[in-house]
């Protein structure tokens, strides 16, 4: 488990699958977290993705939950490559109560001290849509910077959007410094 000051990052438990999926379904999250929204997550898409959680060594996820234990978001690795020591990652913050106040900086301060600090990558990787704003100053906040632009990738409200690519390496995050996070085993 990893502690901040207001999150944790932990282990998924089953009992966080019913959130998920409400979460998931939520259009807030969906118009800005999912490339097709025709793709709403059900309860058995996540039961086979948790499942699938202890036989893949390939990547790492993490439940965030507030002080209370409550389950308000994720984060994971996608496409982690080791001989390049990089990945590309997601997060997202869920309960409608915790966005838009800093959790998110925080989960991702969390996240990223552990991808580069405990695992030793040297680069990490994102994308995020262009009228994502309060996704983008997470970004930026945590010390992301832009890499490319794939415009108009996206089709919403009836118009295209631009995909940003985003990265921040390991030199640049241990830089900064973080957010009074600490680790816990």
């Amino acid at each position: 488990m990893f502690i901040g000051e207001r999150i944790n990052l932990r282990a998924m438990k089953r009992e966080d699958i019913e959130y998920a999926v409400r979460y998931q379904s939520d259009l807030d999250v969906t118009n800005n977290y999912f490339m097709s929204l025709n793709l709403f997550p059900t309860s058995d898409m996540w039961d086979k993705w948790y499942e699938g959680i202890a036989e893949d060594d390939k990547g790492f996820s993490f439940a965030i939950e507030n002080k209370g234990g409550l389950y308000i978001g994720g984060c994971h690795t996608m496409w982690l490559n080791w001989k390049n020591r990089t990945t590309y990652i997601a997060i997202y913050i869920g309960h409608p109560d915790y966005r838009s106040k800093g959790y998110g900086t925080e989960a991702l301060t969390l996240f990223l001290d552990f991808l580069f600090n405990e695992l030793g990558l040297r680069k990490v990787k994102l994308n995020v849509f262009s009228f994502n704003s309060r996704a983008i100053r997470c970004y930026e906040k945590c010390g992301f910077s832009l890499d490319g632009i794939n415009r108009e990738e996206l089709f919403r409200g009836g118009r295209y959007h631009d995909n940003l690519a985003m990265s921040i390496t390991s030199e640049a995050f241990n830089e900064r410094g973080r957010c009074g996070c600490s680790k816990e085993a």
